[in-house]
C-alpha cells in the first residue's frame, strides 16, 4: 500500500506539503485521478519533483493523505456527536445529524467525492475505505454498548459497519441525482438506520 512519508513539522515544509495537496486535490477534481501525473501536481504546486518524492512515494500516497483528511473529518464529526448520547433515541439523532453532516460536506466539496470513487476503485487503497468505515462502526458500537450492555456486541457491529458502508454509497449516489431524488434517498437511509438501531431495544 502506498505510504505517505511523515507529515513535515516545520512550518515551510509544512506549507510545501499543504501546498501539494491542495494542488493535487484540485488537479484531480478538473480532470479525475488516472489523468493527473506527479510532473502535473509539481507545475501547478510550483513544488520542484524531487522535493515532493521527500514527502510522498507517488501519486497513490497524495490521494492517501487527502482522503485521510477527509475521513479523519468525519470521524471527529461522529466522535463528537456520540458524546452525550444517553440513550438509542440519542443514537438516532447522532446518527442521522452525521448522516446530513457527510451529506453537507460532500455536496459542498464533490471533489472529496469523486476523489473516493478513485480510492475504492484503486487496489492499492480500497483497503484504507474498509478500515475507515471499521474504525466509525467500532466507535458507534462501543456507545451503543454502554447504552444497551455487552450481549449484542457482535451484532451491533456486524450492522453498524454494513450501515456505515451503505450511507457512504447512498450519499455518493445521492450526489449523481437531481436535488429533490437525492434528498429522499437520503432520507431513506436515515429511515433504515433509525429502524435498525431502534431493533436493538427490543
Amino acid at each position: 500500500m502506498a505510504k505517505t512519508r511523515r507529515v513535515p513539522r516545520q512550518l515551510r515544509s509544512r506549507e510545501k506539503y499543504d501546498q501539494i495537496l491542495a494542488s493535487a486535490k484540485e488537479l484531480i477534481g478538473k480532470k479525475g485521478n488516472d489523468s493527473v501525473s506527479m510532473r502535473e501536481i509539481s507545475k501547478h504546486s510550483g513544488v520542484a519533483l524531487s522535493s515532493i518524492y521527500q514527502y510522498f512515494d507517488d501519486k497513490n500516497a497524495i490521494l492517501q493523505a487527502i482522503m485521510q483528511d477527509f475521513f479523519n473529518l468525519v470521524r471527529q464529526s461522529i466522535e463528537s456527536s456520540l458524546e452525550g448520547c444517553q440513550s438509542i433515541d440519542d443514537l438516532i439523532v447522532s446518527m442521522h445529524r452525521n448522516i446530513d453532516a457527510f451529506y453537507t460536506i460532500l455536496k459542498r466539496d464533490p471533489i472529496f467525492a469523486m476523489m473516493w470513487a478513485g480510492l475504492q476503485a484503486n487496489p492499492e487503497l480500497v483497503k484504507d475505505d474498509a478500515e475507515d468505515s471499521q474504525q466509525n462502526a467500532h466507535i458507534i458500537t462501543e456507545k451503543a454498548c454502554i447504552i444497551l450492555g455487552e450481549e449484542k456486541r457482535q451484532e451491533i457491529y456486524n450492522a453498524t459497519l454494513l450501515l456505515v458502508h451503505m450511507i457512504g454509497s447512498t450519499i455518493r449516489l445521492a450526489l449523481t441525482m437531481p436535488e429533490e431524488e437525492a434528498d429522499r434517498l437520503v432520507d431513506e437511509i436515515k429511515s433504515l438506520a433509525k429502524l435498525r438501531l431502534r431493533s436493538f431495544n427490543i
